[in-house]
């Protein structure tokens, strides 16, 4: 940690002196002062007295990252390094305080947590009106955009869309990977900048999101590749087509879209819509209520391994609006005819490879 307690005053450990009478500002235990040639000064608890606020431990990385944090999101108000919040048994790594408007907690994710600690602890700022934003370090600005990283730290911010937020010690900028999305064919996509103030971040971006594009072969190439290594979440769809006479590499190409969605739908939009389409079409029944495709629609987003929420956000509105756009292209291209009730079954959608 970076400031003690010394005769009920706090002292930053970069101005401390070497004595033995600090404490915790948390848990209220003695604490020792850390000064090397390599690390930043900094106060650790004895071995055998954890401290009863759990925090992340001091690499030099966090050390560094924290100060220097404060210093970039000093414009937004009054910053307090590891400020205590014991009605919720928390520590945020900065606070900030601004003027008229919630407080902010910066948490300086540097070690790995697991997504029900985040979620608690962005829970527990909640309920005290704080506004956490989880800020990643190295050992996860390395990773590829992918569901374990949108799963625990992505967030919506004025201008930038859904994002994830990296601190750079080195280089002492802010990376954003902002307007995070998932393409048809499941692929997660988003812009990235890098800032170097406050300003920017409050500007917004600046830049245009390409449009992907969508490389069907490399996409079939890879589900055959799956099919073979029997790779467990591909081969649940598969198995769900087999009794329906059809098979994954064979999805028909009036299913196709360009249409992006929040990173929650798994294996992707496009073997939902076909799953949802083949047990549609199978059906004992030439007339569909929307109850019936309700049911289909959520029974197919579970096995295709859609994620119903994050710490951030939930699927609902986009999956209503996945199966509203569904149902349209159905009946645009006269597989599908709307009645009172719902639809009525015109024409059958042929799969390739079908004698």
């Amino acid at each position: 940690m970076l400031v003690a307690v010394l005769q009920d005053k706090l002292v930053d450990a970069l101005y401390a002196e070497r004595r033995s009478d600090y404490v915790c500002p948390a848990c209220h235990q003695r604490v020792g002062l850390r000064h090397g040639t390599r690390v930043q000064p900094y106060f650790a608890h004895r071995p055998q007295a954890p401290c009863t606020i759990l925090s992340e431990g001091e690499t030099p990385q966090h050390i560094a990252g924290k100060r220097q944090l404060a210093t970039f999101f000093a414009d937004w108000g009054t910053i307090t390094l590891e400020h205590v919040l014991p009605a919720i048994q928390q520590r945020a790594d900065c606070w900030v305080a601004r003027p008229a408007r919630s407080p902010v907690a910066l948490e300086f994710q540097c070690s790995p947590i697991m997504t029900r600690h985040v979620l608690a602890r962005t829970r527990g700022y909640q309920k005290l009106g704080v506004q956490p934003l989880w800020i990643l370090g190295s050992r996860y600005a390395q990773q590829k955009l992918g569901w374990s990283l949108i799963e625990r730290f992505a967030m919506r911010l004025r201008g930038w869309g859904l994002c994830l937020l990296f601190w750079d010690v080195r280089r002492q900028r802010l990376r954003i990977d902002h307007h995070l999305y998932q393409d048809a064919l499941g692929n997660y996509h988003g812009g990235t900048a890098w800032l170097t103030g406050l300003a920017e971040l409050i500007a917004g971006a600046q830049w245009p999101i390409p449009e992907p594009v969508l490389d069907y072969p490399l996409w079939r190439s890879k589900l055959a590749r799956d099919l073979h290594l029997r790779t467990a979440g591909v081969l649940a769809v598969q198995e769900h087509l087999y009794p329906l006479g059809h098979h994954l590499l064979d999805i028909p190409m009036a299913l196709a879209t360009t249409a992006k969605t929040v990173p929650l739908f798994g294996q992707g939009l496009l073997v939902w819509r076909a799953l949802v389409a083949a047990k549609l079409f199978a059906l004992p029944t030439q007339n569909v209520t929307a109850a019936t495709v309700d049911r289909l629609a959520e029974a197919c987003f579970a096995i295709v391994g859609g994620h119903r929420r994050t710490v951030w956000l939930t699927i609902d509105r986009t999956l209503e609006i996945a199966k509203r756009h569904l149902m349209a292209d159905l009946v645009s291209q006269g597989y599908l005819r709307e009645t009172a009730g719902g639809w009525a079954i015109q024409r059958q959608l042929g799969w390739p490879g079908e004698n």
